[in-house]
């Protein structure tokens, strides 16, 4: 991998100064440049599908506080709005990152790739936000995005002297982008080096109705305890942003960790390693690279790591 790379210059443009440059850098490398170092899997597209979901729940965050006189269709028109490719890749180019993108291996002047509607450097800004996210926190990502984004684009449109009044169908919504935003953070981390799609796969599979109601029941003694005499919501979308408001007005800082934290409780980690195991030997990744690298265990422990994969499959290694 390239050392002349300009972290400084870097976090000088974005205003951040990152704990962890590796997390910067991973957030800068295209899967051009990946494949060039013979690394194919360590490039951004991970962190690009992490970024996403961050920046839609903020949207939706800001929006729901601040735009509760729009109806929920053009609450969602505004968020789309706001993530067009040509928008975010505007974004990039204002944060002056257009020829600071170091680790890009595409024949075509930037200039061309620029006005493309699928170009690297929108989907550079979605991992630079997925980086983000992870180096720093949400609530730090959140701000970032609402001073660097957000309100430069939104401010002109801003009613304060409306109350706020929210709908269930708001509200819904916004724990619909933060049920998305939680479950793949979860799967960012608990399923390591898997491509974008298979994680899109668990987060359907681990967002989807039946397990929505399972999570329901699963977190009604949360509910008690935070909300007492108050009827638990139906809708485990609506559980999620009921809590994740309130533990904002308690401390916006940790609301959104705390949150997934939340959400993780109402998840078997050896079930979804599982699910994601089954995926990736459909999809023919060999036993030893699972272990290895989706489980992380090390060489030294490999035999270790044998044993759990063949736990989690519900086989005996000696039906190899």
């Amino acid at each position: 991998m390239s050392s002349n790379w300009e972290r400084s210059r870097i976090e000088n443009k974005i205003g951040i100064n990152f704990k962890y440059d590796q997390t910067l850098r991973l957030a800068l490398i295209h899967p051009s440049y990946a494949k060039l170092i013979h690394e194919p899997e360590i490039n951004n597209q991970r962190l690009g599908l992490l970024g996403e979901t961050i920046l839609n729940l903020v949207l939706a965050d800001y929006i729901y506080h601040n735009f509760s006189h729009f109806q929920v269709g053009k609450q969602k028109a505004l968020v789309s709005k706001l993530t067009e490719p040509e928008r975010l890749t505007n974004f990039w180019y204002d944060l002056q990152l257009g020829e600071f993108y170091p680790f890009l291996d595409l024949k075509e002047e930037r200039h061309r790739l620029r006005v493309k509607r699928s170009n690297p450097f929108e989907k550079g800004c979605k991992a630079l936000i997925g980086a983000i996210f992870i180096d720093r926190g949400f609530s730090q990502t959140r701000n970032w995005l609402q001073k660097r984004l957000i309100v430069p684009l939104l401010k002109k449109y801003l009613k304060p002297e409306l109350e706020h009044s929210p709908t269930d169908k708001q509200i819904q919504f916004l724990g619909d982008n933060l049920l998305q935003a939680v479950a793949i953070d979860y799967l960012y981390r608990q399923i390591h080096l898997v491509s974008p799609t298979t994680l899109k796969s668990l987060g359907r599979k681990f967002t989807s109705k039946e397990n929505q109601s399972k999570y329901l029941k699963l977190s009604e003694a949360i509910w008690a305890e935070m909300f007492a005499e108050q009827t638990q919501p139906k809708s485990y979308k609506v559980w999620l942003a009921e809590v994740y408001l309130k533990l904002n007005e308690e401390n916006s800082k940790s609301s959104f960790r705390k949150t997934s934290a939340y959400f993780a409780q109402v998840l078997d980690d050896d079930e979804v390693m599982a699910e994601a195991i089954a995926l990736l030997l459909k999809d023919g990744k060999p036993q030893k690279w699972i272990i290895h690298q989706v489980m992380d265990y090390p060489s030294n422990k490999y035999n270790e790591g044998r044993e759990k994969y063949y736990e989690l499959i519900g086989e005996s290694k000696d039906d190899e």
